[in-house]
């Protein structure tokens, strides 16, 4: 078999998988139910790796009634927490390495992370909220079990029990525990992770654009230089930061990463060199507060958040409970479309040269 031939074939192939899951796994819209057994749980979502929206888990939750802006001031004062800056509210993103310029060599860029007392992000974010939208992005998005590190104060105000089912289902306990924190402006680029999650929001809106994993070959992950936002102002006073994004020289390396927006336009998407999107199966929801997504694993997703804007406290918080995956059938496929997606582009590379 000739390469083109393989790549034909790897098409009609793939078009056909496509057409199997069309019929029996890809959702096109997504469920809200009330609290499920865990074996309801297990058989109707888990077992077919399959989001599903939970309501009615969160209404106990000190959290859900009482986290204002001044009750969390109140409660974490001066504690010091990790936050991530950015021009535009992307992190941890492809982007050109030259904001000015969006022909300039893409990279992987990571956010300016920097350590502040609590109530200063709150001052901060008051402050950005009248400001116009150029201004820096701040968002506490500190992912290494950043309730119990960096939020223990507020541990009292969270009951994991409610979610007991799940951690039945899955068979294992939690993993890592996050807090997320942020304005409209930050947004999390198109990524999966090897995690059973359970997404509760606390505060806003969260807006999730979901992939399900068989849409790999229209994502082109690929490799691109490792990248930083980087102060260049005088300080890290606030209104000193200034940042531009620099290739990370130590050490240098390349970060895998899916460089398409599955919400931008189509017509975009094909100028940025991304047709095959159009393949694919995104699915746009909405997690209110008092809801919990559950988000399989390898599940692509991007995230983005809509604060309340009635209320004087104008970030949206999640808080969310990781388990480790079950390396199991789902894992075993996902790897072979990928090593099958890596050859038929190593092909078509080689035929244009």
């Amino acid at each position: 078999m000739s390469d083109d031939e393989f790549i034909d074939e790897y098409d009609d192939i793939y078009s056909k998988l496509c057409q199997e899951a069309q019929d029996f796994l890809i959702i096109k819209d997504i469920e809200r139910i009330e609290k499920p057994t865990a074996l309801e749980f297990y058989r109707e979502y888990v077992s077919q790796n399959k989001p599903v929206i939970i309501t009615g888990l969160l209404e106990n939750w000190k959290a859900y009634k009482e986290w204002s802006d001044d009750y969390l001031e109140n409660v974490m004062k001066d504690v010091e927490v990790t936050v991530s800056i950015t021009n535009d509210g992307l992190a941890d993103a492809v982007k050109p390495i030259n904001e000015n310029d969006p022909k300039s060599e893409r990279v992987f860029c990571k956010p300016f992370e920097k350590k502040i007392k609590f109530q200063e992000y709150i001052k901060h974010s008051k402050k950005s909220s009248k400001e116009n939208k150029n201004k820096l992005a701040y968002y506490i998005q500190y992912q290494n079990n950043s309730l119990n590190v960096e939020y223990d104060k507020l541990l009292n105000d969270i009951d994991e029990s409610v979610i007991d089912f799940a951690k039945e289902a899955f068979g294992s306990n939690i993993d890592a525990t996050n807090f997320w924190m942020g304005q409209d402006k930050s947004v999390s680029s198109l990524h999966q992770d090897p995690y059973e999650n359970m997404y509760c929001v606390v505060r806003g809106t969260k807006i999730f654009t979901l992939l399900p994993p068989i849409d790999y070959p229209f994502l082109y992950k690929s490799e691109f230089p490792s990248a930083s936002f980087v102060n260049v102002g005088c300080d890290d006073n606030d209104e000193n930061i200034k940042l531009e994004i620099q290739i990370d020289n130590d050490p240098k390396m390349n970060i895998p990463w899916i460089p398409v927006d599955p919400t931008e336009t189509l017509e975009n998407n094909i100028k940025l060199g991304y047709p095959l999107i159009e393949r694919a199966h995104p699915i746009t929801i909405r997690v209110e507060a008092g809801e919990v997504l559950y988000l399989p694993s390898l599940y692509f997703h991007r995230v983005a958040q809509e604060s309340n804007k009635t209320s004087n406290s104008l970030s949206t918080i999640a808080i969310n409970y990781w388990f480790d995956m079950k390396y199991g059938i789902n894992y075993v496929y996902f790897q072979f479309l990928k090593e099958t997606t890596k050859y038929q582009k190593q092909i078509k590379n080689k035929n244009k040269k």
